[in-house]
């Protein structure tokens, strides 16, 4: 039984040595903060696209998996999946072979080639007071699953 307790107490400092050892970049631009993990590097561009975030790039990789925000002042009102919905109709005239893999409330998931390259992409929508917060996450197709969980991570720091 000690033997138990000693293994399960060095198990659990592993963990929390492991969960604490990645450290996150803090980015903040006026009312808006996201953390990322170390590796990732973030440029900052004066549009609409107010920033865009790069994960490390690795040996052999011919795509650079990358996140953007967009912020939009909306001139009519309407919901998230409203606002996906819409934003669905426009990228699919720019992708060909579109595909909607996956929807909820306030993020879908979708497939197409853009330029040449069979991407995927996962964004989520926030609205608040009429400006829409939008996250797109952008992988190829054949790392998107491998890319997933930090994607998601990412968004869990988003602050507005």
């Amino acid at each position: 039984m000690r033997k138990l307790v000693i293994v399960l107490t060095v198990f659990i400092l592993m963990r929390s040595i492991n969960v604490s050892a990645q450290s996150l970049m803090n980015i903040k631009i006026d009312n808006v903060s996201i953390s990322v993990p170390e590796g990732w590097s973030a440029q900052y561009t004066n549009s609409l696209t107010v920033f865009v975030l790069f994960s490390p790039i690795e040996e052999n990789d011919s795509f650079q998996e990358n996140a953007n925000l967009t912020i939009e002042k909306l001139q009519v009102k309407c919901t998230e999946k409203e606002y996906l919905k819409a934003c669905r109709g426009l990228i699919s005239t720019m992708y060909s072979d579109f595909e909607l893999v996956e929807e909820g409330n306030n993020y879908h998931v979708i497939s197409g080639i853009f330029n040449g390259k069979d991407v995927m992409q996962l964004q989520f929508v926030s609205i608040k007071k009429n400006t829409a917060y939008i996250m797109t996450y952008t992988s190829d197709v054949d790392n998107f699953a491998r890319y997933l969980d930090t994607f998601k991570s990412i968004q869990k720091t988003f602050k507005y």
